[in-house]
Formats: C-alpha cells, structure tokens, sequence
C-alpha cells in the first residue's frame, strides 16, 4: 500500500472514531427509469446537506436531467412524474454528478435504501470516471429494518419499510413522496429522528454506520 493510501486510511480511521454529530451528511435521493443501476438512466436527483442537529435546506440542490428521446420512460412517469417532455429542458447530468462527487468528500451519505441509490452512484454509465468517496452511507431504510428486527414487536414487510412508513413511527409529518427533493428532506428528518435517539448520545460515527448495515 503507498504513503497516501496508508494516510487515507488513517484519516478515515480518525475521523469515524469521532462523534456522529461532528460530522456533516448529505441526504440524497434518486429517480430513475428503472430498478437497473447499471442499464437504466437517472432522471432527477436531489441533495441536502446535515450538520447535525440542523437540515441545511438553503444548500440543498435539484436536478433535472434530458433524455434521450428514444429512451423507454417505462412504468416510471407513473411513480415520479417527469415526462420527457419536463426533461427536455433538463441540466448537464454529468456535471451536477462531479458536484456531488465533490460534496460527498469527507462527508457521510444519508439514503433510503443503498442498494438502488449508491448502486446508481457507483455502477451507472454515467458515473464511470467518477470516484464517490464518503466517510461512509448510512441506510435510513436499513437501520429500520435492523431496529424493528431486533424489537420482535412489528410484524417485518416491505410496506412497513417504506420512506413514508418509517417517517410515521417515529412521529414525523406524511410529504409527497417520490418527487427527489421532497424525499431527500424527508430522509434527512428521518436519519435525525433515529440517530438522536441512540444510545449515548455522543456515540463514535463508526458505530452510527454499524447500525445501518
């Protein structure tokens, strides 16, 4: 391993054993046509940045992004909403995706469901040249699932794993789900909901990761 490697390393090293509230997160969402990170494209994508215990919401970002018209929007429209028509009009993807390259840096990413959204983050066409590098990713919907697994008193389905399910156990308003902004502020309050309420409180970001495994 070379010298910058071994001090990469290093620093990580530190700084996960520093309290979780020291560090800043960035809540993301992500919608796409489709379930396929590798072959299906991403339509629109929204970030806001945590500095615990604050939402940052006047830094936070939404993109559009134009399509190719031969592209196939599938079932999606259905579920978000953009047709090719908003989209025509849309931003530089690949541009606003070195943005985020730039501000996950040292930062931990907040998603619902890290099998869809960092996949689309690693593995799309679109990111190829791209190196995402966070402290960490911290899963909202897996840290449920582990939480209610451990509990024994919730009946574990897909439907009580939802964004909007998770949000109305721990008290937190319904929102317009499906549209990236609205669901990455959404996330946002939920990772504050359940991380406030681990046990103590100035708990090391490496054990805050652990839990959303």
């Amino acid at each position: 391993m070379s010298i910058n490697k071994l001090r990469q390393s290093w620093t990580k090293h530190r700084q996960l054993q520093k309290p979780w509230q020291d560090h800043t997160y960035i809540a993301i969402d992500i919608e796409t046509t489709g379930l396929d990170p590798i072959n299906d494209q991403i339509l629109s994508i929204a970030w806001v940045p945590i500095k615990p215990p604050m939402i940052l919401i006047g830094e936070a970002q939404y993109h559009e992004f134009c399509v190719d018209p031969d592209v196939d929007l599938q079932q999606s429209p259905t579920i978000h909403g953009l047709t090719k028509a908003q989209l025509s009009s849309g931003g530089d993807v690949k541009k606003v995706l070195k943005d985020l390259e730039d501000k996950l840096y040292g930062c931990v990413m907040v998603c619902h469901h890290r099998s869809l959204d960092w996949s689309y983050l690693r593995d799309n066409r679109l990111t190829e040249n791209l190196h995402f590098e966070p402290l960490g990713v911290f899963d909202t919907l897996s840290f449920e699932k582990n939480k209610m697994s451990f509990d024994n008193e919730f009946q574990l389905h897909n439907s009580s794993l939802t964004l909007a399910a998770c949000r109305t156990r721990h008290g937190l308003p319904i929102y317009t789900s499906h549209h990236a902004m609205d669901d990455a502020i959404a996330c946002a309050e939920l990772f504050l909901a359940q991380a406030t309420k681990i046990k103590p409180h100035n708990e090391k970001l490496r054990f805050l990761l652990k839990q959303s495994r």
